[in-house]
């Protein structure tokens, strides 16, 4: 028995796997696809780790502001994630897991890139065997880096910068 209709979430590339087999059959496709999320605010950490650690489709994927606002910004971003997470944020249990370790091993490519490892203002500690990534910020990362071209999807927020003017 074939499928009605066929329901995928994911990115672009999950988009075109699931079309070109619907396509064979010309069965109907329901697509939720992620993408970049940008946002400019103050308050992200409810948006970005609150919500099962930054797996959530309306995640946040990075925060634009200004050259000067940015260590204010960093500063406030890592007070409140130690109000949350406490000292040891890596080992608190209210951060969530990563979802299997196909993605773990993903983000970890994401942060292991050449063009970012030296970008990581906070966090950055992982522990493979539980599938935990502590918050995470870089500040400045090229935005030809994996990270600002591929959908996020976990405890991972850039931020960039911009001359004020």
């Amino acid at each position: 028995m074939e499928a009605e209709i066929y329901c995928a979430y994911g990115n672009g590339k999950v988009g075109r796997v699931v079309l070109a087999a619907a396509a064979k059959h010309l069965t109907p496709v329901v697509l939720e696809l992620g993408g970049k999320s940008p946002v400019a605010t103050r308050r992200i950490i409810a948006g970005k780790w609150g919500g099962n650690n930054g797996q959530a489709c309306v995640s946040p994927d990075y925060i634009i502001t200004t050259k000067d606002y940015a260590p204010k910004l960093v500063d406030a971003l890592k007070t409140e994630l130690k109000n949350f997470y406490g000292d040891d944020q890596l080992n608190s249990k209210d951060l969530s897991r990563i979802v299997s370790s196909n993605h773990f091993a993903r983000l970890t490519k994401l942060l292991d890139d050449d063009k970012v490892s030296g970008k990581i203002v906070h966090g950055g500690q992982r522990d493979e065997s539980n599938l935990k990534i502590a918050p995470t910020i870089l500040l400045d990362v090229p935005e030809d880096s994996l990270i600002m071209t591929e959908e996020i999807f976990g405890p991972l927020l850039p931020i960039l910068t911009l001359l004020k003017k």
